[in-house]
């Protein structure tokens, strides 16, 4: 795990600087163009390349654990859905949205091309700033299914068979406003859809602050029972959880960040800045769950349940 964080990192180091010598030179057309209005930088190819193709292996290794473990699903997973969906579909729609995102920097490319494409635009845009709700759904739902199969519920707040229910409808209004906002910001009104935008993220970040909290208070609630999660089977899914969202949150922040410094703020107009705070936090955020697929310990604190039962 470690050599392929490493690899992971370097990679992400070298589009990144590959994007910060792209942006030493601004872009010098006459007629402002849909590129030259929202990134003020010509975005590197290079960089996108890297990172789509990144996104890509990250998507391939999490249909491969899927596919490998769906029996798993099945069997040691009798569990009823906190949504209205089983656990498979909920674990391939986020192995899919995963290949949503490498599509969304593959965009990139052409995008340098047709810097006055709204279409490609538009799909680049959608990709890259919404794809990232799947991301944070897959946190919910694993919360949920983890206090229900490992712990007692009185350690969450809210009805774990809720939590993936109340939190993803936040991110469905937050998915519709930023829509709307990314919709605007690529017409004549730029001002207008950066202000959605900016208050669809500001909402979305609140929200899964809370959502960091209530992990936060289940596994202090578990403590204070003399629990010690290390020396549990289902321990790693905790630390998935934290590290996982951590990360997601810097991402979260940095996008707020950007956007309020509005048109021609410096971690807008530095593409640098967007690969190290904004796309390399949401693949080390996804990856962790190659190296550590949650079926796992849920398989096996379902397995250490029946064996105490018995």
């Amino acid at each position: 795990m470690q050599a392929s964080t490493i690899l992971i990192v370097t990679a992400f180091l070298t589009s990144a600087v590959g994007a910060a010598n792209g942006n030493s030179t601004s872009i010098n057309a006459q007629v402002p163009t849909i590129v030259s209005l929202e990134f003020h930088y010509n975005p590197s190819k290079v960089s996108a390349g890297v990172a789509c193709g990144l996104y890509f292996i990250a998507s391939l290794c999490l249909f491969t654990r899927l596919f490998m473990n769906r029996a798993w699903w099945g069997l040691c997973l009798p569990i009823a859905s906190i949504c209205k969906f089983p656990v498979y579909s909920l674990s391939r729609f986020y192995a899919n949205w995963c290949t949503v995102m490498s599509i969304g920097f593959f965009m990139r490319i052409p995008l340098v091309t047709y810097p006055n494409s709204l279409p490609i635009f538009m799909v680049e845009q959608f990709f890259i700033i919404l794809s990232p709700a799947a991301f944070l759904a897959f946190n919910y739902m694993l919360y949920g299914h983890f206090i229900v199969n490992c712990v007692d519920r009185h350690h969450s707040w809210i009805k774990p068979e809720n939590v993936a229910k109340y939190f993803v409808i936040s991110d469905i209004t937050t998915f519709i406003i930023q829509g709307v906002g990314g919709g605007l910001e690529a017409s004549t009104y730029v001002k207008l859809g950066m202000d959605i935008l900016l208050a669809g993220l500001v909402i979305q970040t609140l929200s899964f602050a809370l959502f960091i909290l209530l992990v936060v208070h289940a596994w202090r609630s578990i403590l204070r029972d003399y629990v010690l999660p290390r020396q549990e089977p289902w321990g790693p899914i905790l630390w998935i959880l934290m590290f996982s969202s951590t990360v997601y949150m810097i991402r979260c922040i940095y996008r707020v960040s950007e956007l309020a410094e509005g048109t021609g703020g410096y971690l807008v107009t530095h593409e640098v800045y967007f690969y190290i705070f904004d796309t390399l936090p949401l693949l080390i955020g996804i990856c962790v769950y190659i190296f550590y697929w949650p079926t796992k310990y849920l398989e096996d604190s379902a397995k250490n349940t029946l064996n105490v039962q018995t």
